[in-house]
């Protein structure tokens, strides 16, 4: 099993994605989050099987894309990369590193 945790950012929401591999590329996922839109995605995702070969390079049939461009409000929010990373690693096209996002220096406030 793959789980990985998304700290969004000022929204304050964490997410938590586990992912279980099914073989040949595939992975089903479970996503538990504080953001209520990521709840509501994550009864669409919940119940998938992914076929990673496709989810990752076949353009416009991500799934998670999908499901999230319909639900979540912010293009720039990180979990749906995050859930694809995870699945991307769970599936071992890819090795588990940690993202990050670092604000070096900005004239906003928080």
């Amino acid at each position: 099993m793959t789980e990985v945790e998304v700290f969004s950012g000022i929204c304050g929401f964490k997410t938590t994605v586990r992912v279980e591999d099914q073989g040949k590329y595939r992975a089903k996922c479970v996503i538990e989050s504080d953001c209520p839109n990521h709840r509501k995605v994550s009864k669409i995702l919940d119940s998938a099987t992914f076929n990673m070969m496709d989810e990752l390079f076949k353009k416009g049939e991500s799934q998670v894309l999908n499901a999230c461009q319909g639900i979540v409000p912010h293009v720039s929010c990180p979990v749906p990369a995050a859930i694809l990373k995870a699945l991307e690693v769970g599936v071992g096209l890819a090795l588990p590193a940690d993202a990050t996002i670092t604000f070096i220096k900005t004239d906003k406030k928080k």
